[in-house]
């Protein structure tokens, strides 16, 4: 089976509707196909792409796309799509060579107030394309709520 194609959404409303349902459109297939195949590695990258901190939305997201889960017609429930994100992401090695590198600076500053999930998206979005990224956060470490309120 190959790659889910991400760059026509209209594709997973009329074929992958858990995918669909997604707010980030997360390949959800083909993650679950690399957890089966016990690459937790792989399934969380493809995680990590839509989704900046896997492991915290696989434990706190609302799971807009299980209701739409097509296993849900034919079974009592559907898949446990969240909690396998949260699978990858407990379960994956070491990742950080798999990361993008700061690119080569383009001489661009990008100023982030805050140290919440938001600035930290920007930030992992930006660096790697050559942007000086500061984060300004009252609190000692990054995080926002996912540091401050989730419990452990």
């Amino acid at each position: 089976m190959k790659p889910t194609d991400i760059s026509a959404p209209d594709y997973f409303h009329k074929v992958v509707d858990c995918q669909w349902a997604c707010p980030a459109h997360t390949p959800v297939p083909e993650y679950i196909r690399l957890i089966a195949e016990g690459r937790y590695s792989d399934a969380y990258m493809i995680n990590w792409k839509s989704n900046v901190f896997p492991g915290i939305l696989g434990r706190t997201c609302d799971r807009p796309c299980e209701p739409a889960c097509r296993r849900g017609r034919v079974e009592d429930n559907p898949v446990a799509i969240c909690r396998l994100k949260r699978v990858a992401a407990d379960f994956k090695d070491d990742i950080k060579h798999r990361l993008p590198k700061p690119g080569p600076k383009n001489g661009k500053r990008i100023a982030l107030v805050g140290g919440g999930p938001a600035s930290l998206a920007v930030a992992r979005d930006l660096a790697p394309l050559g942007y000086h990224c500061t984060v300004f956060d009252g609190d000692p470490k990054a995080g926002g709520m996912m540091r401050s309120q989730i419990p452990k």
